[in-house]
Order: structure tokens, then C-alpha cells, then sequence
């Protein structure tokens, strides 16, 4: 159970990787040294996914003294929020996405 859910991790940010390289799936494949088949396959099997099962990449920085969160996805998105925003309204957010 645990090689499954690594793999799955591993595929999950090797599609997200590949979602972010702006490349084709096959230029992305060729140059990572994998398959196109094998990112065709796990990107429609990670969509296929409930939301719950999926991973959010995350990258924590310091803040810059701005007062606000500001929270960057892979795919280029940043959400800014005022820094005192309730911890449970922005984890019911963060699910939605």
C-alpha cells in the first residue's frame, strides 16, 4: 500500500511538473527520460481522483512584512489574503481547490 501511494506521489508531482514546463507531454517525457503513455495515463488517473486523494503542492516562504498571505500554485495562480484570515475558513478554501 505504501509503493502505491509513493508512486502515486511521485506521478502526481512528475504531472504537475509537466503541467508547469508549459512542453508537450512528449517533449516532457523525452527529456525526463519516460514515456508519453505513462503521463497520459496518470494525469487522467489523478483527475479521475476524489479531491480529498489529491496532493496540493505547497511552497512556504518567509513573508515580507506585507500583512497578507500569498499563496502561488504551480500553475502560475497567487491568491493573496489578509494575514489574519480564520485558519478553518482558508483549510475549507483549500479543499475547494
Amino acid at each position: 500500500m505504501v509503493a502505491k501511494q509513493e508512486r502515486q506521489q511521485e506521478w502526481q508531482e512528475r504531472v504537475a511538473q509537466w503541467r508547469a514546463s508549459g512542453l508537450s507531454q512528449r517533449a516532457f517525457a523525452l527529456e525526463h527520460g519516460f514515456s508519453q503513455k505513462q503521463i497520459s495515463y496518470w494525469s487522467r488517473r489523478l483527475a479521475s481522483l476524489p479531491p480529498s486523494l489529491r496532493f496540493v503542492p505547497v511552497h512556504v516562504a518567509a513573508a515580507g512584512g506585507s500583512g497578507a498571505i500569498s499563496l502561488r500554485s504551480a500553475h502560475g495562480w497567487t491568491l493573496t489574503l489578509p494575514r489574519d484570515v480564520s485558519a478553518s475558513w482558508l483549510a475549507e478554501m483549500m479543499r475547494a481547490l
